[in-house]
């Protein structure tokens, strides 16, 4: 027995409605079945089998200080096809973005609740 992959990446948000349309603006993320679960979200398709899902459930790392750099916070990272071509979208919708301190094609930026959510393009 042996772990075969990935399947999804969990994340809190204060407001899944919210949540959903950021996603679905900055990265083109649409929508899959979701059960019910007793609370509100969303399970976003990642376009290889694997999903980011969106959970409305309290924070218990709200107001936690968290550094100026992605990188170096819990992240997720995507892999992109075209880095140069989303770091023009988060700058088109001013959401600000730090480039990977490793010199990597990669940035880093945080979503409404403050997730932060690395790009890489290998």
């Amino acid at each position: 027995m042996a772990v075969i992959g990935l399947d999804h990446v969990s994340i809190l948000v204060s407001d899944a409605e919210k949540a959903y349309a950021f996603y679905h603006k900055v990265l083109g993320l649409t929508t899959l079945p979701r059960p019910n679960l007793g609370f509100p979200g969303y399970w976003l398709d990642l376009n290889d089998g694997r999903s980011l899902h969106l959970m409305q459930l309290p924070n218990p790392y709200s107001g936690a200080e968290k550094p100026a750099h992605g990188g170096r916070d819990m992240h997720f990272a995507l892999r992109v096809d075209d880095l140069a071509w989303h770091a023009e979208q988060l700058e088109q919708l001013q959401i600000p973005f730090t480039r990977s301190k490793s010199g990597r094609k990669a940035l880093f930026f945080r979503d409404l609740d403050g997730n932060a959510v690395e790009l890489f393009e290998p």
